[in-house]
């Protein structure tokens, strides 16, 4: 090896070093700086300091509206938890019979897996049940002169004025014309010398009108309403208004497409859901037991293969479920001759008038169920549902609760029920 052969690698290797010495330096220096400059936190803000002024979002939220101290009183009115008899003896001879609501108006309502896809943002997923029927008159921001039935947010609504009667037969006809011809449901109604609006159906008496409603729902869980099916309502309606010379004025400002494309938005953000899970502990449930602390806690199994809990003022409207954990119908054959290894409670938040009450009283209940049954309660991922995971999602649905009372919207009001169905 000649002597510059021998000087080219010892020169190589003087820079292989002086390179990483000068790395070494500059990465204990940045490490240096970063540890001097680094605030170690006191306390674990996501597990410990977690805290939501929810009253404060209320108050702000509702600042504007002239009801808030009749909102408020309403919806801290709530039916007391019947306390479980859990030491009741329960044999097959006397369980109830499974519920069947077959009394008009008030069967149970299935509403789509996939209606609520956003699920609140801790331990939560939601029901299906039909809704309390709070009156809309409550409801903040609703002035207008519009039938019971008509929501000003969710509703695009016509008033037809005629100089000369219109017959319950011929609105009928036109409107179920129309409402073939677009594919969704149309709403009619006739106001009388009273003031008093008619809802306009094929069961209506035969009367004669001088001004009705029509209106067409915006959106619902399925999305908005489509431009071409607005036009074709608006482009109908107007028509009808020429063939019953009649003066047509639409209700709302502006633009409907806009405001279906809000109103959507609006209900991705408060159509939520919130499940309680129990699961097997060391001991198998059996169903017997399992359908009898259902039932003792004021639970009913329904035709579905639910349990729905019922508030003592209402017996037919549910406030949530208890289903099985495998999507699998409870029956009364299954439960008597099988082990139950879960089960979800479950709410629909924008469907009950107080849901943080109502969600006070499925935690008990669920409470109750987990320690008789040495079950486990535990969240969506199936970590255990503590005090603190409980008072994050109260927190969150005071917040959910005043948005739609901001809107307008009274939760678990029959329109509310249109809107997320």
């Amino acid at each position: 090896m000649s002597d510059l052969q021998t000087a080219l690698i010892a020169l190589g290797v003087l820079i292989i070093a002086g390179v990483a010495l000068y790395n070494w330096l500059q990465e204990r220096k940045m490490r240096k700086n970063i540890t001097d400059e680094f605030l170690v936190p006191q306390k674990d803000v996501l597990a410990e300091d977690f805290y939501i002024d929810a009253d404060a979002y209320v108050d702000k939220a509702l600042a504007d509206s002239p009801n808030k101290a009749k909102l408020t009183e309403r919806l801290n009115q709530i039916d007391p938890v019947p306390e479980p008899q859990i030491g009741d003896i329960y044999t097959e001879e006397d369980a109830p019979e499974e519920v069947v609501d077959d009394e008009a108006g008030d069967e149970i309502i299935e509403a789509p897996k996939e209606a609520a896809q956003q699920v609140v943002d801790l331990p939560a997923t939601v029901a299906q049940a039909s809704v309390a029927r709070v009156p809309e008159d409550d409801a903040p921001n609703l002035a207008s002169p519009l039938p019971n039935e008509i929501h000003p947010q969710i509703d695009l609504t016509a008033f037809l004025y005629s100089p000369k009667n219109m017959s319950t037969q011929t609105l009928y006809a036109m409107a179920n014309t129309i409402a073939e011809d677009m594919g969704v449901p149309m709403m009619v109604h006739g106001i009388d010398t009273d003031g008093k609006w008619h809802a306009i159906n094929a069961n209506s008496a035969n009367d004669n009108f001088k001004q009705i409603a029509c209106s067409m729902q915006l959106a619902d869980r399925s999305g908005p309403v489509s431009k071409h099916r607005l036009n074709k309502f608006q482009f109908a309606i107007e028509n009808m208004g020429l063939e019953l010379s009649a003066h047509v004025e639409w209700q709302g400002s502006g633009d409907a497409m806009q405001r279906a494309i809000d109103l959507d938005k609006f209900c991705m953000e408060v159509d939520q859901l919130v499940s309680v899970h129990l699961v097997q502990g060391d001991t198998p449930v059996h169903g017997t037991k399992f359908r009898g602390l259902a039932e003792s806690c004021a639970m009913r199994l329904g035709e579905d293969g639910k349990f729905y809990f019922f508030a003592s003022s209402n017996p037919n409207t549910p406030q949530f479920i208890l289903v099985s954990a495998d999507n699998q119908p409870f029956t009364s054959e299954s439960l008597r001759n099988s082990v139950v290894k879960g089960a979800t409670f479950q709410i629909e938040i924008p469907k009950v008038t107080n849901c943080d009450q109502v969600f006070s009283q499925m935690v008990q209940i669920a409470q109750k169920m987990a320690n008789s049954l040495g079950a486990r309660m535990v969240d969506d991922n199936q970590k255990p549902l503590g005090d603190l995971q409980i008072e994050k999602i109260r927190q969150q649905l005071k917040i959910i609760h005043a948005t739609m009372l901001a809107r307008g919207i009274m939760p678990g009001s029959p329109s509310s029920a249109r809107l997320f169905n």
